[in-house]
């Protein structure tokens, strides 16, 4: 899949499709454990907020603001229309 196919996709992502999952590194010599947002189980992070978040809802909020990006890049995606 390559970067056109991807952002076509993470634009029509559902809320459904969105999540977040453990995530761990080394900070200052500690192991921090923290949550990454996903969007159909891949990692995804922003440069306006990183990728790796103290709060699951951080972390599900930034994979929603990826969505929003990739939708904006991409407007003429037709968007699936849901209700939830």
């Amino acid at each position: 899949m390559d970067l056109t196919d991807k952002v076509a996709a993470y634009a029509n992502a559902l809320d459904s499709d969105i999540s977040a999952r453990r995530f761990e590194q080394v900070r200052e010599s500690k192991l921090w454990r923290g949550w990454i947002g996903t969007i159909y189980g891949s990692e995804v992070g922003t440069s306006e907020r990183g990728y790796a978040f103290d709060r699951i809802e951080d972390a599900i909020e930034n994979a929603e603001l990826m969505r929003e990006q990739c939708r904006a890049i991409r407007p003429n995606i037709a968007t699936p229309s849901t209700k939830e």
